[in-house]
């Protein structure tokens, strides 16, 4: 059946499916005269029969923003299996004297975890509590005194700043993070802002975690606006940022959510200060390895691992991913991928991965060149993406990625779609949001019991993203209502 579709998407002229009432829909929502100039590719296929139900420009490949993620998940589940968990290691590289001196230095050697201290793993306010654990474990082993460094070596991973196509006017922010060897606290910081009367500048009142490396030049001004309009311009590895935009005026604290420049240098620094905290002497002080990769080939070849902290299993991770739209995680997943496969989780070999998965799924070309779908540069037509969700079908994982996607109307980044209409709890489905590109691909749960697997992509439209959703709902419903003409 899976060719049967694959050789439909290819060759999918309107009149294959122009008995379906479905396409009657599709005619309507891309001849709208409100979305004039707008690029389409459409495509939705019941999966029980093969049959093409409706189709616009099906084969055309444009940028899709987050429906990228249903890509970097079902290739991390397929590689690495729903069970996986990265890790992260503390060794000692050194040797334990009298009276609890440590002469050596102390590693953490990271797996690429995303969820170490993470919001979505950790109760609030809690999720820095590993670095308490960790310091609990060095005493443990008699240590007191710590005559060398605290070294973090997120090596394995590569220091890639970002995927093709990000911006910089992304890569300040929360949703921007990029994904390394070591991330924690999921690679953000909270940034406290006080503000005053409209027209006046934003007053920095503070950073957390502590980043004193940080220096962020304020352009940003208090306004008569109701949310955060904000965005913070900067790159990976680079402390100097800029804020741009709007907060609300006469705020005593108002909170904005930046990404960390270097979590692996921050993390090094915040165990090294919990150390001291707790009165581990630590003469060395802290240290990167991307800032000192001479310290690496230092390194003796018989570290002594004292601790293994196991991050949460894939299966969760692909949850949130799409359930939320974690930039962050769906980064760190294409990078697991290419560690598990090549050894080194850089980007390059993510894609090289990826490039292998689309001749072994029949998807064609692939075109994507990040996990998320943050850069506009990732090609994918509606017909692929189809076809990728046909194949998960198969799958022994298939439950955990269909659980893993938002229901209309009732979860996730699609819980007010279709609300109370024909879609609700019918349409599983992630969404895909950037300026310009709206876009929903997943299952439907027809009304004949079929399943149908779709995927709507628009680009250059000229109204709101909210608007175009409420635009696309009458098609969402029209599947999920579907009923099969007798033959």
């Amino acid at each position: 059946m899976l060719r049967k579709i694959y050789l439909l998407f290819g060759f999918c002229p309107l009149y294959i499916v122009a008995q379906f009432p479905l396409q009657t829909a599709v005619l309507q929502l891309v001849n709208d005269p409100q979305l004039a100039g707008a690029n389409w590719s459409i495509c939705a296929v019941d999966l029980q029969t093969g049959d093409t139900l409706a189709a616009f420009h099906a084969a055309k490949q444009l940028p899709a923003a987050s429906i990228t993620k249903l890509v970097s998940t079902a290739a991390a589940l397929e590689v690495l299996g729903p069970d996986y968990a990265a890790k992260t290691q503390i060794l000692l590289d050194g040797q334990l004297k009298e009276h609890g001196v440590f002469h050596g230095n102390v590693w953490i050697i990271g797996g690429g975890d995303v969820t170490l201290g993470s919001r979505y793993f950790n109760e609030s306010g809690r999720e820095l509590e590993f670095l308490n654990s960790w310091v609990k474990i060095i005493q443990n082993q008699g240590i007191q005194y710590i005559t060398g460094q605290i070294i973090a070596d997120a090596s394995a991973f590569g220091y890639d700043k970002c995927p093709v196509g990000w911006e910089r006017l992304d890569m300040g922010n929360y949703y921007g993070c990029g994904s390394y060897g070591l991330n924690f606290f999921d690679n953000t910081l909270k940034l406290t802002f006080q503000t005053g009367a409209p027209g006046t500048p934003l007053v920095l009142k503070n950073c957390y975690p502590t980043e004193f490396n940080y220096q962020l030049a304020i352009e940003a001004k208090a306004a008569s606006v109701s949310g955060d309009e904000t965005f913070i311009h900067g790159e990976p590895y680079n402390y100097q940022r800029v804020i741009k935009g709007k907060l609300p005026a006469n705020r005593t604290a108002f909170e904005v959510k930046g990404s960390m420049p270097d979590p692996e240098q921050l993390l090094a620094q915040m165990f090294y200060q919990e150390l001291q905290k707790q009165g581990i002497r630590v003469d060395g002080g802290s240290a990167a390895v991307r800032l000192h990769p001479q310290l690496k080939s230092q390194r003796s070849e018989n570290l002594n691992l004292i601790h293994t902290e196991i991050g949460a299993q894939l299966a969760d991770v692909v949850y949130w991913t799409n359930q939320r739209s974690i930039n962050l995680f769906a980064e760190g997943l294409v990078r697991q991928i290419g560690a598990a496969q090549y050894g080194m989780g850089t980007y390059e070999n993510g894609l090289r991965v990826l490039d292998s998965l689309f001749l072994t799924w029949q998807l064609g070309t692939n075109g994507i060149v990040d996990g998320s779908g943050l850069s506009k540069v990732n090609r994918m037509s509606a017909s692929q993406y189809v076809h990728l969700l046909a194949v998960q079908t198969q799958k022994n994982h298939f439950q955990v990625y269909l659980k893993s996607l938002p229901i209309a109307g009732q979860t996730g980044t699609v819980k007010n779609l279709c609300k109370g209409q024909p879609g609700e709890g019918k349409v599983h489905a992630k969404s895909g949001s950037i300026n310009g590109i709206k876009a929903y691909s997943g299952y439907v749960d027809a009304a004949n019991g079929h399943q149908i697997a779709f995927a709507i992509i628009a680009n250059n439209y000229p109204i709101s993203g909210a608007a175009m959703s409420k635009k696309m709902e009458p098609l969402l419903n029209r599947l999920a209502t579907y009923q099969a003409l007798p033959k």
